[in-house]
């Protein structure tokens, strides 16, 4: 008889445990895994070299991936699809303690260019005046319009129609975009000093940051 019972409770137990598995696979959202971030994150970059380090999904239910991403640190975030389908679609990326939704990814690529052409033309400013254009906004600009195609008033502006900042005192210039929240100061902005573009934290140094 106590063997009969000892077998009994030994079944119920294992049962238990599988149903409290099932519970817990149903129960416990979808699976975010390696092989998920790494086929999102190759289709938006393909040729890329990548390596994840490790995969989480947070308590908002955003899947996170920190990897190394064509030699630097970056972390991507993805989100489920909003159509009742438990897949993953890559939403945003962080690297240099900046955070970028992946739609404005273009607008950012755009700005980049548009102020990599400003310094070009600063540059040869420079050399034609002994100097760069002195002033505390983008006004001062104005000055290169005939060397510069776009230089026509609001052609000073980024990727979301924001007006770049300027600040030189003639041989130093610090040159910002707001990005996309169009606030000053944030991690977002883009910050071209002297033709090299920095972070946030470099530029506390610069002395020419608005």
């Amino acid at each position: 008889m106590i063997d009969r019972n000892m077998q009994r409770t030994k079944l119920i137990l294992a049962a238990v445990v599988v149903l409290l598995a099932g519970l817990i696979g149903c129960g416990g959202g979808p699976s975010f895994t390696p092989e998920d971030a790494t086929a999102l994150i190759l289709e938006q970059y393909p040729d890329s070299d990548l390596q994840i380090q490790n995969v989480s999904i947070d308590e908002n239910d955003r899947g996170i991936a920190s990897a190394l991403f064509n030699d630097d640190i970056w972390t991507f975030y993805f989100r489920l699809q909003e159509n009742g389908v438990d897949s993953w679609v890559l939403d945003a990326v962080e690297t240099d303690g900046r955070h970028y939704y992946l739609k404005d990814l273009e607008r950012i690529s755009v700005t980049f260019g548009l102020m990599a052409e400003v310094a070009s033309a600063l540059e040869s400013y420079k050399a034609a005046n002994g100097s760069y254009p002195e002033g505390e906004n983008a006004a001062a600009l104005s000055v290169m319009a005939p060397d510069f195609n776009d230089a026509g008033g609001s052609s000073f502006t980024d990727a979301w129609d924001g007006m770049l900042s300027y600040e030189s005192d003639g041989e130093n210039y610090t040159m910002i975009s707001n990005g996309a929240d169009k606030i000053a100061g944030t991690g977002d902005d883009i910050i071209l000093h002297d033709g090299q573009f920095i972070s946030r934290e470099s530029s506390g140094s610069q002395g020419t940051t608005p």
